[in-house]
């Protein structure tokens, strides 16, 4: 059986609880055109610190093939370093001027099953959700395997926008049978 993990490390969880308690001033990323995706990249000012959330391709073993798969990332770099990585385009800065009060790192485990015997044991970090003091949430959710986008969205409740996780189990037919269950980790 082959065991990828590709979650969110302890470095990037300890970046992520030093967020706790601090006032998130604003964030940036690509203009929304046709949805709620960006290409590949979210800037965070939080206080004196600011965050990128990636989602870029790593090349592994994608289920049997060396395949190019987008991986989720955090890494502390100066606001004014986080630039689109699309040539020409300008990043638009959201306001938020808000106390996270609550994060929620949200985990998947995907599991494939070739002849009822597991081949493949994944677990991924599929995305985060900041609750501000004010009830308001945001969330950013890497898409499929494939995909550089990161959806952004704002509102409540926002995990019932996350990708179902039958999804991934959908995916699968034949010999092969797919299994994907979901963690949330909460951070207070």
């Amino acid at each position: 059986m082959k065991a990828i993990d590709i979650r969110f490390s302890a470095k990037e969880m300890g970046l992520i609880k030093r967020m706790i308690g601090k006032k998130m001033v604003v964030y940036k990323h690509d203009p929304l055109e046709f949805s709620t995706s960006v290409y590949g990249l979210v800037g965070l000012l939080i206080e004196d610190e600011s965050f990128a959330f990636t989602n870029f391709v790593e090349k592994m073993d994608y289920y049997g093939e060396n395949e190019d798969v987008a991986v989720f990332r955090i890494k502390a770099i100066p606001f004014d370093e986080i630039k689109s990585k699309i040539q020409s385009q300008q990043m638009i800065e959201m306001p938020v001027n808000d106390i996270i009060a609550e994060i929620d790192v949200v985990n998947e485990h995907q599991k494939l099953y070739r002849y009822s015997v597991q081949t493949y044991d994944v677990m991924l970090t599929r995305g985060i959700i900041f609750r501000m003091k004010d009830g308001n949430e945001l969330s950013f959710e890497k898409n499929i395997w494939f995909s550089e986008n990161i959806s952004v969205e704002k509102g409540y409740d926002l995990i019932k926008r996350f990708s179902p996780t039958d999804e991934f189990s959908e995916g699968w037919s034949g010999e092969y049978k797919g299994v994907c269950s979901r963690e949330i980790i909460k951070i207070l």
